[in-house]
């Protein structure tokens, strides 16, 4: 394919297309439906009439179809017409208003702490318990 002129690169399923099993590559825009495993080098487009039901590893995932499983990407855009489910796990999450996610979402994968900020509290501080009153009653 050309470059440059705003076609898609990569591979395409198509519409009315079904693919089961593993995918591997580097770029991949789905109109039909792939289940399965996903495992790209580059991008994974699942368009407006595509549905992606695998454990997908990219290093972009946009979604503007039904996206579900484990999805773990560098990137990962969720646009207005979105459906997701799953767990997804991405260094830079976009959720567009209108998009639908059920799951977890962790932005950054667990690993060493980099940044020389204070963690945030888990749980809200609250005051500290007021003194026994150990003086008489009146």
């Amino acid at each position: 394919m050309a470059t440059g002129t705003g076609a898609p690169q990569g591979a395409m399923v198509g519409e009315g297309t079904v693919v089961t099993g593993k995918v591997k590559g580097k770029d991949l825009t789905v109109l039909g439906v792939v289940e399965g495993e996903v495992h790209l080098e580059g991008r994974l487009h699942v368009g407006k009439g595509g549905r992606v039901k695998a454990s997908v590893r990219a290093g972009e995932v946009e979604a503007e179809g039904e996206l579900e499983g484990d999805v773990r990407a560098a990137s990962l855009t969720l646009s207005e017409t979105a459906k997701a489910r799953g767990t997804f796990v991405a260094k830079r999450l976009v959720v567009k208003e209108g998009a639908r996610v059920e799951g977890a979402i962790n932005p950054t994968a667990p690993g060493p702490a980099t940044s020389s900020a204070p963690a945030a509290p888990a749980v809200p501080e609250t005051a500290p318990p007021a003194p026994a009153d150990t003086g008489p009653k009146e």
